[in-house]
């Protein structure tokens, strides 16, 4: 199955532009026959903001349609697509990844780790959370965002309700050059799970970000990654190799199950601990 990433620089303080650029992008995708397409982090809103007024004035609002262009789409084409945005719901404003297939809107996650830095600083946390994994024709999608990668519990919270794949939009600067280079590698190979991060490689409000998008395959290994390159980048990925969660080498002599050696029985008490 034919997974694809888009790296490039969104129409600065421009939603709507956004939105049609976003669209084109997942026309061109899906005519080169990818099934899917994932978009960074707030990569529609921007992420930079210096008020809750400003954040709640830019924020996504789904119930007035802010996203049919990308709806219609993804309906058209017959492709999924990942894509992130500051979303205003009510009085409440989420840190959002949607993903949108061809059925329309098939889940939301909203961001839970909040770090005082961006827009995320006046962003609510959702006050309940269930694993974001949304079946789709295509196989078990699991979705995080950006600084979730730094808690390995969000990962095996996925990979344990069922994800293949984890998708994760970010907006890593340089300075989170750990996050892609060692980070997201062990998260995949610790959940044998394919794992793909769409990155930003423009300048926004001073701050660079890294590129670097990637998909890493659940051994560990990274399958491709963008550099600092523009464009739409393709991999043929079987994620039915997620479903194996053993490491055999020597059937009856050298044998790994990390998922069915977990104790959680155990570990309570440990967090209990502190």
């Amino acid at each position: 199955m034919l997974l694809s990433f888009a790296q490039f620089c969104p129409k600065h303080g421009n939603t709507a532009e956004t939105i049609t650029l976003v669209s084109e992008k997942a026309r061109e995708a899906a005519n080169n026959n990818a099934k899917l397409i994932a978009f960074p982090e707030c990569f529609l809103t921007g992420g930079s903001f210096e008020s809750r007024k400003a954040l709640e004035a830019s924020a996504v609002d789904i119930d007035r349609g802010d996203l049919d262009p990308i709806l219609h789409t993804a309906k058209e084409f017959s492709i999924y697509i990942v894509v992130g945005f500051y979303q205003k719901k009510e009085n409440q404003v989420f840190n959002t990844a949607a993903l949108i297939g061809p059925e329309g809107i098939i889940g939301l996650h909203h961001k839970m780790h909040l770090p005082f830095m961006i827009g995320d600083r006046f962003t609510d946390i959702p006050g309940t959370y269930q694993p974001s994994v949304f079946d789709t024709a295509i196989g078990k999608i699991g979705l995080a965002i950006c600084y979730e990668i730094r808690f390995p519990e969000v990962f095996r919270t996925l990979a344990l309700a069922g994800a293949e794949l984890i998708i994760l939009p970010a907006a890593w600067p340089e300075a989170a050059r750990l996050l892609p280079d060692i980070f997201s590698k062990v998260r995949a190979a610790e959940n044998f799970t394919y794992f793909l991060s769409s990155n930003r490689n423009d300048l926004d409000d001073g701050m660079q970000f890294m590129g670097e998008s990637h998909l890493i395959g659940p051994n560990g290994a990274e399958l491709i990654n963008a550099g600092m390159q523009d464009g739409i980048f393709y991999y043929d990925a079987d994620l039915t190799l997620a479903k194996n969660k053993s490491i055999i080498r020597d059937p009856g002599i050298y044998e790994v199950h990390p998922f069915q050696d977990r104790r959680p029985q155990d570990y309570g008490s440990l967090a209990e601990a502190k």
